[in-house]
């Protein structure tokens, strides 16, 4: 039963909605503006948008085509500020653009990133002149743009309040205890019947890209730093703390064929890595916010210690290769090393499949086998293949999309296997433009019977969005040895402003679970439970960004056999975030 803290919650936000529907855009085209400095989320969508014109509505259309293929970003690729200022500067130098600009906006449904390049047309001009607070000392943050280099000051960050009701299912102490990232390991944290906190992050730095000579090559890149602080009892530590870290840094190199036939880019160094939507990799799986580091629910930090990534776009083909080192809490390392490759085929805009394969060099983390065998992430191999189809020519607003992957080692036998299939049906001609999508996920669980190991590992699966699947369970079970089915419902009653209810139903594959808390490590049980959970994203502005959670998770009974007391109480959540990005 939801509790009456989160039903007034709900009720709250039904009448924001309400009170707002009156002003809802009415073309069915709903996006939310994303603050800049969302480096890192996946694009599924490139849109062109011309303002004005040459004069010659010939070649307005032909600027608009010409724009598309030379955009550094395709669909499925993760956002990266740098490469989309690279863009702008490339449009920028076509006959008849007098300027370029790009946005991030989200879709009425939260898996759904457009990235918007703006052009401003004018007969017979190429190019502005040089604007920015160099040049003219306005338009903070630009420090620099011209038709050839741009330098932009990156100023972003975001405050939470968090407030959550039965931590741990009321159980923290056997959830919890001999974890490093609690003040007293043995003892566990001590967050009790409740626990209220609140989190900050500061990030500043410079961002920028410059064409090399007259040629077609552009060197990019960014570095930042970040100020996080945490005060109040989170769900694993009651001290007060702050740290000041670089968070980005990083340089690369991007060519870009005149006549847009081919694409290419090298970069190395402190960046954000998501593979697909985050079903094997995400930003938010490979890194720690968590114990000493403040910002556990915030999650600030999203780059790697390092990357080395490369891509090349030809045609309709798209290939990335990727070198990544995890930036991990230093108690927790596990030095792992991850290298793999990525080849993406468009069909349409929106229509596209890819295979991966991925490897992991170097790992100390280890794998507990039922027969007291010692294995290690070290020589795992996963392949993965991936369909996204959502054609409004053939059927408007359904989507689907799916992914299965497979994964072996050459250290143990091991037949592990994962996959998800989504269906949804967005009702663009409707008020609020409501949309209804399924989506089942199966991470495979190690059988005892045999000698193969058969637990799926997801090595940096994550994301709030998708693949954290439940805000709450996510922190006490890992995805692996999971069933999930997940029903959405999403609205928007205006632009700027969305709603998404999920519901979470969880079972074990095996009961089996060995490799995941210790408290867990044998099911009595496959119902893991159920969880429900709201999330507000109301963008204020271009430089305002709120997002809003209310969760309710119910433990099911392999959680409650686990207790020692066979109790474990329903954990419900309360956040609330401010995001602000310049």
């Amino acid at each position: 039963m939801i509790p009456h803290l989160l039903a007034r919650f709900l009720a709250a936000v039904a009448m924001l909605l309400l009170a707002a529907a009156s002003t809802r855009a009415q073309d069915g085209q709903v996006l939310i503006p994303l603050p800049a400095g969302s480096d890192g989320v996946v694009v599924t969508e490139i849109s062109i948008e011309a303002r004005g014109s040459t004069g010659d509505p010939g070649r307005d259309s032909e600027l608009k085509g010409e724009a598309r293929r030379l955009v550094a970003i395709a669909p499925g690729e993760s956002f990266d500020i740098a490469l989309a200022d690279g863009t702008a500067l490339r449009l920028r130098r076509l006959p008849g653009v007098r300027n370029a600009t790009w946005e991030l906006r989200r879709g009425v449904n939260p898996d759904r990133v457009v990235l918007l390049l703006r052009l401003d047309l004018a007969p017979g001009r190429r190019g502005p002149e040089p604007e920015g607070l160099v040049a003219t000392g306005s338009g903070f943050p630009l420090l620099w743009r011209s038709d050839t280099a741009m330098l932009t000051l990156t100023l972003n960050g975001g405050v939470g309040a968090y407030s959550d009701r039965n931590p741990w299912f009321r159980q923290a102490p056997v959830f919890t205890r001999g974890n490093p990232l609690v003040r007293n390991p043995g003892l566990g944290a001590g967050t009790g019947a409740s626990t209220s906190w609140a989190e900050n992050a500061t990030e500043a730095g410079l961002a920028g890209a410059v064409q090399l000579g007259g040629s077609a090559f552009y060197a990019y890149g960014a570095l930042s730093w970040i100020a996080v602080s945490s005060a109040g009892r989170d769900i694993f530590r009651d001290d007060t703390r702050a740290t000041f870290n670089i968070e980005k840094g990083y340089a690369g190199l991007l060519y870009v064929a005149p006549d847009g036939s081919f694409k290419g880019s090298l970069s190395a160094g402190r960046q954000t890595f998501t593979l697909n939507d985050g079903f094997l990799i995400s930003q938010f799986g490979s890194q720690s916010n968590a114990g000493p580091r403040p910002g556990v629910y915030l999650a600030p930090r999203t780059t790697l210690d390092n990357a080395v990534l490369a891509k090349a776009a030809w045609g309709r083909w798209t290939l990335q290769g990727f070198y990544l080192d995890p930036n991990e809490y230093e108690p927790l390392e596990s030095n792992t090393r991850v290298l793999g490759a990525n080849l993406r085929y468009t069909v349409t805009p929106s229509f596209y499949g890819d295979a991966t394969v991925y490897t992991v060099p170097r790992s100390e983390t280890k794998y507990v086998l039922t027969d007291g065998r010692a294995g290690t992430r070290e020589g795992l191999t996963t392949f993965a293949g991936h369909l996204r189809w959502a054609d409004a020519s053939v059927l408007r607003g359904l989507w689907l999309e799916s992914e299965a992957a497979h994964q072996t080692s050459s250290t143990l036998p091991m037949n592990a296997w994962a996959g998800y299939g989504t269906v949804g049906y967005l009702a663009s001609g409707l008020p609020w433009t409501p949309s209804l999508s399924y989506r089942l996920s199966v991470f495979t669980g190690d059988d005892p019977r045999t000698r193969t190991f058969e637990r799926f590992d997801p090595l940096y699966s994550g994301g709030l969005a998708e693949w954290l699947q439940g805000i709450s369970t996510a922190k006490a079970l890992p995805p692996a040895n999971r069933v999930s089915h997940r029903l959405r419902a999403n609205v928007s009653p205006f632009a700027g402003l969305d709603l998404t209810v999920d519901w979470f139903v969880h079972r074990a594959d095996r009961l089996n679970n060995r490799g995941a808390n210790p408290a867990l490590a044998q099911l009595r049980s496959e119902d893991l439970g159920q969880e429900a959970q709201a999330t507000v994203r109301w963008a204020l502005n271009r430089n305002l960004y709120v997002l809003a959670v209310a969760a309710h998770a119910v433990p099911g009974r392999a959680i409650k056999l686990a207790m020692p007391d066979g109790a474990a109480k329903p954990w419900s959540t309360l956040q609330a975030q401010l995001f602000w990005s310049f």
